[in-house]
């Protein structure tokens, strides 16, 4: 009976044995610390196959700011010394002739720029600005200079047609008159209204001839003279016994019936002193040649 019970003994240690041996390695139970690094992935980790949001695609060309074309090089052909204001007909802006421009650009670098409305009584031609009883106001700088001790004024025109029934005033300074360029039509003089104290210079029967396709100065020099030129050949002169001491507006045209005309204005030259008669013939000679710089 010892024996029937020690051989079944011996074969359930035998069974036990063999189930035991016969477990695999994935059966058993894997190292804590293993197992929580293999399947812990932290919150902030993004997978490699995700695309940030922010991220730009490759063929994407980056934005750039526009850039603009520096101005062109140009000639200034006038006596630049003095130089306050320079409107020139055949190059309105810096850039050149452009003529859908409401702004007259001063040359000179002095930015004095005239601002007015393109419409059907100023309109730009390849020669200048083609004005008809229009009144186009010169900046505040330019009212300034005029009311100092030293200046000159040029004034070039083409196509002169006299519509006012009794003057074509050039250019004025309201409400006063203490700048008033003229011509009047009783003698066909040309004229200069100024301080009440200093005399007119005039010259009778010349006005017309004097200011058509010409270049009409006025040079003052308080002390010295006031004098009226055309194409730097006098005029006429008299002492300057007083600033003009103009108020409110400086403008070229008029759109008063009494005081209006039409013309081609080509160009229009201010100076902080009065120029000479041979700078006053170089500059009526220079009239429509400012442009772009060549190289030499």
């Amino acid at each position: 009976m010892k024996k029937i019970i020690l051989y079944l003994l011996a074969v359930v240690m035998i069974a036990s044995l063999a189930a035991a041996c016969a477990k695999t390695p994935s059966d058993q139970p894997a190292d804590k610390t293993a197992e929580a690094a293999a399947t812990d992935v932290p919150a902030t980790a993004v997978p490699a196959t995700e695309v940030p949001v922010t991220a730009v695609p490759a063929t994407e060309a980056p934005t750039e700011a526009p850039t603009e074309e520096p101005a062109p090089e140009f000639t200034i052909p006038y006596v630049t010394d003095g130089l306050v204001a320079l409107f020139e007909g055949n190059y309105n802006t810096t850039r050149g002739q452009k003529m859908n421009t409401e702004v007259w650009e001063d040359l000179s670098g002095n930015k004095n720029d005239i601002d007015f409305t393109l419409d059907d009584t100023a309109e730009w031609t390849e020669k200048g600005l083609a004005i008809s009883s229009a009144r186009i106001e010169f900046p505040i700088d330019l009212f300034d200079l005029i009311n100092g001790e030293e200046f000159t004024v040029e004034y070039s025109i083409d196509d002169l047609v006299v519509t006012g029934v009794n003057f074509a005033t050039l250019i004025n300074a309201l409400p006063n008159d203490q700048f008033a360029l003229f011509i009047r039509n009783s003698n066909g003089a040309i004229e200069f209204k100024t301080s009440p104290t200093n005399t007119r210079p005039q010259k009778a029967g010349a006005g017309f001839d004097s200011v058509n396709n010409k270049t009409i100065a006025v040079t003052f020099k308080l002390g010295d003279k006031i004098c009226l030129y055309s194409d730097g050949e006098l005029l006429s002169s008299v002492d300057a016994k007083a600033t003009l001491d103009a108020t409110s507006t400086l403008f070229f045209g008029h759109n008063d019936p009494n005081k209006s005309y039409d013309a081609t204005v080509r160009s229009i030259r201010f100076y902080d002193r009065a120029l000479s008669a041979e700078e006053l013939v170089a500059n009526a000679a220079a009239v429509g040649t400012v442009g772009v710089k060549t190289a030499e």
